[in-house]
């Protein structure tokens, strides 16, 4: 799917854009369905979008499961792919929404650390419509302590942000609808606020190799490409149809765990086992 420059770009830079793996029919397509949704179910979006989104909409598995999206994904972690995290980033026109300086690592341990996302944009994401933002080769040094701070615009669980972060190295990901930026999950990014008149959509699904285990506990995955010959996840359910009540509720039990704010960050863990 990527070029080999691609691929080495994604390894020393610790991200790769723009990758093209939907049609603009396609993106078109799953905004139609997430418009729907919004506008049958305002109320619970944020409490929906957040974690495993994938086993509550249908055509969420689908574009998870996308041919274009693995392949680009199998240059990069092999042919063995575990989904194990989904969810929608939206910044409404002009709210002020942003992400402050971040490592997607911070809260999670993986052994080995082969942990690579893909940020779809649904709606074209440039610099004024509050596109991500990269620290190039971030991902390749040690894990960064992490602040955290209770801001209702800050779109992160914890309103975690790396103090006094260097963004000497920081290069912009723009791209179009149906384009994707592929990234380390130690690879430290953010964004800032949308201010267009537009919206920004962008849905998030990270991936590992099936020989990739969490440290932290059992978490659940769903083996998408290849084969799962460890077992080091969980199985999930199958998603029969959206928001099926029974796939509700195991979602809601995940709830806490991933936004559980006992877990220290990588950092601090470091620090404490050194």
């Amino acid at each position: 799917m990527m070029s080999q420059a691609q691929v080495e770009s994604a390894r020393t830079d610790g991200f790769v854009c723009p990758v093209p793996v939907l049609t603009k029919a396609a993106a078109d397509r799953y905004l139609s369905c997430f418009d729907a949704y919004q506008r049958d179910h305002g109320t619970d979006v944020d409490h929906h979008t957040q974690v495993k989104t994938h086993l509550l909409f249908t055509w969420m598995m689908e574009m998870g499961r996308t041919p274009a999206l693995l392949d680009a994904m199998e240059d990069l972690i092999g042919p063995d792919i575990m989904m194990v995290v989904s969810r929608m980033w939206v910044k409404n026109p002009l709210d002020g929404s942003f992400t402050t300086w971040h490592q997607d690592s911070a809260y999670f341990d993986y052994d080995p650390p082969e942990v690579w996302s893909a940020w779809i944009a649904l709606t074209d994401s440039r610099e004024e419509h509050g596109c991500l933002r990269y620290g190039r080769g971030t991902h390749l040094g040690p894990s960064l302590s992490h602040v955290e701070t209770e801001d209702d615009k800050n779109l992160l669980s914890r309103g975690q942000y790396i103090p006094d972060f260097d963004d000497s190295s920081m290069a912009l990901a723009e791209v179009n609808a149906g384009e994707a930026v592929l990234h380390h999950f130690r690879c430290a990014h953010s964004s800032l606020p949308n201010t267009t008149d537009q919206r920004r959509i962008g849905v998030l699904f990270v991936y590992c190799p099936t020989n990739v285990r969490a440290t932290l506990g059992r978490y659940s995955g769903t083996c998408v490409r290849g084969e799962d010959k460890f077992g080091y996840w969980d199985a999930e359910p199958a998603v029969k149809r959206d928001l099926d009540p029974a796939a509700l509720d195991y979602v809601r039990g995940l709830n806490a765990r991933y936004f559980d704010k006992v877990v220290r960050s990588e950092a601090e863990r470091e620090q404490t086992s050194g």
